[in-house]
């Protein structure tokens, strides 16, 4: 059964990165304080990829919060830190930041656009559109976007108060040229426009009469006040949406102007402002109306402390960054799902996965019992001969790679209410059984009258073990581990020359792997940490000073081939052909391994 290292609780430590200046504009940072504020305690800022103002900007807020409730800041990290979770928010990063960032602990992506895309451990699209398109995330949810509550169900006219904000920086002036514009062209007078100047904004002047503001924590409270928001696409524009104020965008890019465009708000250009498009938009209300209908209808309930909550959950485990057989590094993600993030191994081969998900594999009388019945029409005990009868193969392998009279027991890890024991006992062969459930050992122990223990195989003692061990074998559990390289590493030392390894394992390169990957991964259960297949299984063994001696491709499954082939009924010919080509062409979904320790 499962064998997973318990961890103490313990408060969850987050290092949350933003870019901001240079660029970056302060956004990113707005929404990282948010975050911080939501989280509390053991929060760190690292500010490598701010510049010198937006550091400033960054210590200045700070400085206003309780010495309690204040998070650290870092302008670098050294080689020990370590942090649960690394909050990247930037626009666009490169895959060699994400792998560096990597050091610190499991790279969680937020609106990631750059190509590091792929590296982070997890990825969260709360800003619709953009490019999880083409490269899904773990999560999508306009929720992480914390947007507020609907204060206008009515669009207000004729707009009497505009305001005007492009962001903390606005390094094309995007403010001046649209002020220019609502004046010089007539749609406003200067004492109607309120203009945001950015903490980063560069010295300049302003029209008499247009009132200058520089709000100390964001806007998101101002907004209602306001019947028109001028500003790019962003999560001002989108916030000003939800609280039902008509929003008009000038955008910085077509990117950015992409992105309007897909979630349906307006815009009058890029970086210079079409007079035109203005006033066609403010002489047709029902077109600003449509949109912000449109948007809020897309937010729905979806709104409060989403980000928070999000992050807040996820509890990483396995796995995040190197192979957990050979240590390699540079893995690509292959698939990522809502509570956890698949890879594959470029050296070894192996798909791996990281959890972020606290549910993990319980395996107590539940899983036996209504579980166990759930799936398959009756209990592990009712199942118990079947079972038993199965194990046979098993035994009957491990009889021919062990001497005539094998000099020690067979280790069976994962034991359950030990089939495979009984079954090995039939065959002569001496049995000693672990496994964490208590009530299965004592079955085996008290029933079966064959020697066993409760425990973990990665932490249970050499002394309490038989003094003489012949095999040991991990039937379905093997996959379960986080540290397969520590079990093999274990499990070779503890072998003799001569001795077997015997395991058998889900294979990705069976009909159901290679009929869809993604669709494999995903139902691949949640604690099942890797998933191996004969191919460079050989190699992998090797490292441990361990000798591949066969392989048993099992899980045929005729049903499970593509189109008609997979539709034949059982007994039928083509049935019958389907299920000895997936033997003859080794597709099954699982498999056996047999392995003997060489001479050291």
């Amino acid at each position: 059964m499962a064998e997973l290292r318990s961890t103490r609780s313990r408060a969850k430590t987050v290092l949350l990165v933003p870019a901001a200046g240079g660029g970056d504009g302060i956004g990113h940072l707005e929404r990282c304080l948010r975050l911080a504020r939501a989280l509390g305690r053991g929060v760190t800022f690292l500010t490598v990829r701010m510049d010198t103002s937006a550091r400033a900007e960054l210590k200045d807020r700070l400085r206003r919060w309780s010495s309690g409730a204040r998070p650290a800041v870092a302008d670098d990290l050294g080689d020990g830190s370590a942090f649960d979770l690394v909050l990247l928010d930037a626009r666009r990063s490169s895959p060699g930041f994400i792998q560096e960032l990597g050091r610190y602990g499991p790279v969680i992506g937020l609106d990631e656009g750059g190509n590091g895309r792929a590296c982070a451990a997890f990825l969260i699209d709360a800003i619709p559109g953009g490019r999880g398109r083409d490269d899904p995330p773990n999560v999508r949810s306009i929720a992480c976007l914390d947007l507020p509550p609907r204060s206008h169900r009515t669009v207000r006219v004729p707009f009497q108060k505009v305001l005007v904000t492009f962001g903390g920086e606005d390094r094309d002036d995007l403010c001046g040229a649209t002020v220019d514009l609502l004046i010089g062209g007539g749609f406003f007078r200067p004492r109607q426009i309120h203009l945001v100047e950015g903490p980063l904004f560069a010295r300049r002047a302003w029209p008499d009469g247009v009132e200058v503001m520089h709000p100390a924590e964001g806007l998101r409270e101002l907004l209602p006040e306001y019947d028109l928001v001028f500003t790019h696409f962003g999560l001002t524009a989108l916030e000003a949406a939800a609280c039902g104020v008509p929003v008009i965008l000038l955008n910085p890019s077509t990117y950015h102007a992409r992105l309007a465009a897909q979630v349906g708000l307006p815009s009058i250009g890029v970086r210079r402002p079409d007079g035109r498009l203005l006033g066609k938009l403010l002489n047709d209300v029902g077109m600003l109306r449509d949109s912000l209908e449109a948007i809020n209808a897309t937010i729905g309930r979806d709104r409060g402390d989403g980000l928070a909550r999000m992050v807040g959950g996820l509890t990483p485990s396995g796995p995040w960054k190197l192979c957990p057989v050979c240590s390699s590094e540079g893995n690509r993600v292959v698939a990522r799902f809502s509570d956890r993030t698949w890879r594959r191994c470029s050296r070894c081969g192996i798909y791996f996965q990281q959890r972020f998900s606290s549910e993990t594999g319980r395996y107590q009388k539940s899983y036996f019992f209504s579980e166990y019945r759930a799936q398959y029409g009756r209990t592990y005990l009712q199942d118990f001969q079947t079972i038993r009868e199965a194990c046979r193969p098993r035994v009957e392998m491990l009889r021919r790679l062990l001497p005539a009279d094998p000099d020690g027991a067979v280790v069976d890890v994962g034991c359950a209410y030990g089939p495979f024991l009984s079954a090995a006992r039939d065959a002569g062969l001496a049995g000693y059984g672990l496994d964490v459930f208590e009530g299965a050992v004592r079955h085996v122990r008290e029933k079966l009258g064959i020697p066993a223990i409760t425990g973990s195989f990665e932490t249970v003692r050499r002394r309490d073990l038989p003094r003489r061990i012949a095999a040991i074998t991990f039937w379905y559990v093997i996959e379960h581990f986080s540290d397969i390289d520590f079990v093999l590493d274990k499990t070779a030392a503890l072998l003799p020359t001569g001795g077997v390894l015997a395991f058998s394992t889900p294979n990705y390169r069976g009909i159901s792997g290679r009929r869809s990957l993604r669709a494999f991964l995903e139902r691949s259960p949640i604690d099942h940490v890797t998933i191996l297949s004969p191919h460079r299984l050989s190699w992998i063994l090797s490292r441990y000073g361990l000798v591949l001696r066969r392989v048993r491709v099992t899980g045929h499954h005729p049903e499970r081939f593509p189109g008609l082939l997979g539709r034949a009924a059982p007994g039928t010919i083509v049935h019958r052909l389907v299920s000895l080509a997936s033997r003859a062409l080794r597709l099954g979904d699982t498999f056996e391994a047999y392995a003997v320790k060489g001479d050291s």
